[in-house]
């Protein structure tokens, strides 16, 4: 782990010649900037020779500093203040494949090492660490002291958030053949907790003791029935099957309430009676209520990298090699791509106006709303 004082650490506020990025072609100029680019900071150099560099870990914001932490595939985790200034760097053994939580002065985050570290958000020194001997690949979720976060290798595991001793662990057998690599989040609703994993089910488990309350396999028939997203509204739990489906379930039974037909579908999230799924060639809004249709956004080459987040009027969605995506949430049309180079496959995070955004190129970015 090495921490940088303050003191020593770069300030400087702008990045003269960078302008926003637009997709030449069908997509028309916007009526109104949506964003200015405050400045950037590279990170991570690229190799020679390197192929379609990939930095899918993402970023969290801590709200009481609005500082940036997230991770870098050099194994490195940063944390940077919004005038750029390094608050710490700690170092890991792999990349990462999922944002940090950060909770109570506490940055959680699951590393492609098999650990969750444990790391005191303003020194960086390490807490604690859990090796789960499995990779992970996405945010902890952190409830009523307890940590949850899923491996690639479909196990859900549960420790005690203060200490990272182990709780229970639910696991299950991964298919056989190819899989896709990816894995959803774990979610919390009440006293419950919804996993779902590479066989096409999803499975709602005690918070407690991780007993199956219910499972349920949910996913189409198909090649690849990867359940790599699930979101949850209070009400209806939503989850991306990759053989073609976005669904409703109810939480209490695991029950199907409506299913759309999404080829590739990925990553899925709710808001206002909403819900966004993002497949292999387009981006969709679904009523909430029966899955019926609302807009289709075409991806023009993207892919479902992390799961969209909205910002206002914009449903932002990071789809790797296609970039940003800035869409208006009301109408599906995509006015802005942000690609700064190698693309954007990673999870962006708001503090106010301000926007962090890691690049495929290993450059941090921060954009000011408009």
């Amino acid at each position: 782990m090495l921490a940088l004082p303050l003191a020593l650490a770069l300030g400087f506020s702008g990045a003269p010649g960078l302008t926003a990025y637009a997709v030449p072609g069908p997509l028309q100029p916007a009526p109104r900037a949506i964003y200015r680019i405050l400045w950037h900071r590279p990170l991570v150099p690229t190799e020679v020779l390197q192929y379609l560099p990939q930095e899918a870990g993402g970023v969290a914001v801590d709200e009481r500093t609005g500082m940036a932490v997230f991770g870098t595939r050099d194994g490195w985790l940063h944390a940077v203040l919004p005038n750029q200034a390094f608050v710490w760097e700690h170092r890991t053994h792999a990349g990462f494949a999922g944002p940090p939580t950060i909770r109570d002065g506490v940055v959680y985050v699951g590393c492609r090492d098999g650990r969750i570290y444990a790391i005191d958000a303003i020194t960086g020194k390490g807490l604690w660490l859990y090796d789960a001997r499995e990779e992970l690949g996405t945010r902890p979720l952190v409830h009523d002291g307890v940590l949850y976060i899923a491996s690639m290798q479909d196990t859900v595991f549960a420790v005690d958030a203060k200490t990272g001793a182990w709780k229970w662990h639910h696991r299950r057998e991964g298919r056989p053949g190819f899989s896709i690599r990816g894995q959803a989040d774990v979610i919390g609703g009440g006293d419950k907790v919804f996993g779902a994993f590479s066989d096409g089910t999803v499975a709602a488990l005690d918070g407690a003791t991780g007993k199956p309350i219910w499972e349920r396999v949910v996913a189409p028939p198909g090649d690849q029935t990867d359940v790599d997203g699930l979101a949850y509204d209070g009400t209806r739990l939503y989850a991306a099957a990759l053989s073609g489906a976005v669904l409703a379930l109810d939480p209490k039974s695991g029950s199907q309430l409506w299913s759309a037909k999404l080829p590739g579908a990925g990553r899925v999230a709710a808001s206002n009676g909403v819900v966004y799924g993002v497949g292999n060639a387009s981006v969709v809004a679904l009523s909430a209520a029966d899955g019926g249709p609302i807009w289709t956004s075409p991806l023009d080459g993207g892919w479902p990298a992390a799961t969209p987040v909205l910002y206002g009027r914009w449903l932002v969605v990071p789809s790797g090699d296609g970039g940003l995506r800035w869409i208006e949430a009301a109408s599906g049309r995509t006015v802005r791509v942000f690609d700064p180079g190698e693309g954007v496959s990673g999870q962006p995070a708001r503090a106010g106006r301000r926007v962090y955004v890691l690049s495929n190129g290993g450059d941090l970015f921060a954009l000011d709303l408009r």
